[in-house]
């Protein structure tokens, strides 16, 4: 089955549209500027961003798409895709438009203006990462053992891998911190999402008390001079923030000190507000519904980005030597920050989390 056939001939003319066909439909609309090829978006939907894919470099393009697919229908298994009733000769095909679907569905707008930077990286969060779980020890601080997992995740999801704090007591899990969605790229992290865990589950009051600590070192007046447009960094949640933090213990013992937190994931965020006009179309909702959700969905949307920003924007009143890089803008469009420093916390909770990460780890400088 050739991949470049499958994109250029069916998804780049469907992507335009605003409905890439697979065995499910994904609702993704792009453009795309290729030298003779281009086309336009036709697509039925009016609320709707449409980017170009813009690729200046087309032989260095095909060959990482082809790359990718590869690398990813190696990495995800069959299982992986539910395609549960499909006849057999069909699946390979499927399969391919699936996973490049997922690919542009985990990109932002700066991706689709620089395409093959995006592939490689995608490349690379596939091979620098691997399954690994270490347990940290006992925390004075949440009277729990704590453990890390990195683990794959779903293809669904927005990277192949997420990062996991666990509390447990007598080897019972008493705790499951959200979990956190990253990839390595040359020396790099990408930080895409912290999730609640899913299902959900009733919380240990015990260590939601002890995470009250989290306030501990921070000072609102005397930090207001770090309140980005994200809001106030007291507005945290104190599992989030202790995720963020153990992560970036992680990093530090396998040597990547520099983080980036991409903006909008343009592709997911139109995807909600067409299945929206979709049921408005064919009268499943009102209009009055139609707007109600999506005014939901564009607050949502801003809260979840928002809240990430602030996450890791707090950690800079904790660690005073970590150095922002660059905030979110129209010419970075990422929250840029280097933790090569994390001396100095002012906050006891935090900082004997990082060490205990830091004495089971050691020195496991990424390769």
């Amino acid at each position: 089955m050739n991949i470049l056939d499958i994109f250029y001939n069916e998804v780049v003319n469907e992507a335009k549209e605003g409905e890439i066909k697979s065995y499910f439909t994904f609702n993704i609309a792009f453009e795309i500027d290729c030298g003779e090829i281009r086309t336009y978006n036709s697509a039925k939907f009016d609320n709707i961003i449409v980017p170009t894919l813009r690729i200046s470099d087309k032989e260095r393009f095909d060959e990482l798409l082809v790359e990718y697919v590869l690398s990813a229908r190696e990495f995800y298994p069959l299982e992986d895709f539910y395609f549960d009733d499909l006849e057999e000769d069909k699946i390979e095909k499927e399969r391919i438009k699936t996973l490049i679907s997922y690919l542009f569905s985990n990109a932002t707008y700066d991706d689709f203006n620089n395409p093959c930077e995006f592939i490689q990286r995608r490349i690379d969060f596939i091979n620098n990462t691997k399954e690994e779980k270490y347990a940290l020890g006992y925390s004075n601080e949440l009277k729990s053992n704590l453990s890390i997992d990195v683990m794959k995740d779903s293809l669904c999801n927005e990277t192949p891998y997420q990062f996991s704090l666990v509390a447990s007591n007598d080897g019972e899990e008493v705790y499951r911190f959200p979990s956190l969605k990253f990839g390595i790229s040359h020396d790099k992290a990408y930080i895409y999402a912290i999730q609640n865990p899913n299902p959900s589950y009733e919380k240990n009051k015990k260590i939601n008390r002890a995470l009250y600590k989290i306030g501990e070192g921070f000072n609102a007046k005397e930090d207001n001079y770090k309140l980005y447009e994200e809001g106030n960094l007291k507005d945290v949640t104190a599992s989030f923030l202790m995720v963020a933090n153990t992560f970036l213990g992680y990093l530090k013992n396998i040597g990547i000190e520099e983080i980036f937190i991409p903006s909008i994931l343009i592709e997911r965020w139109n995807a909600k507000q067409i299945a929206n006009e979709k049921k408005l179309e064919d009268g499943r909702i009102t209009k009055e519904v139609y707007e109600e959700r999506s005014e939901k969905h564009d607050n949502l949307q801003s809260n979840l980005t928002e809240k990430l920003l602030r996450t890791f924007l707090r950690l800079t009143s904790h660690y005073p030597n970590i150095e922002v890089l660059s905030y979110p803008s129209d010419e970075t469009f990422s929250l840029n920050m280097n933790i090569s420093n994390l001396d100095n916390c002012n906050n006891k909770l935090l900082s004997e989390t990082l060490d205990l990460v830091s004495c089971t780890m050691g020195d496991k400088r990424h390769k």
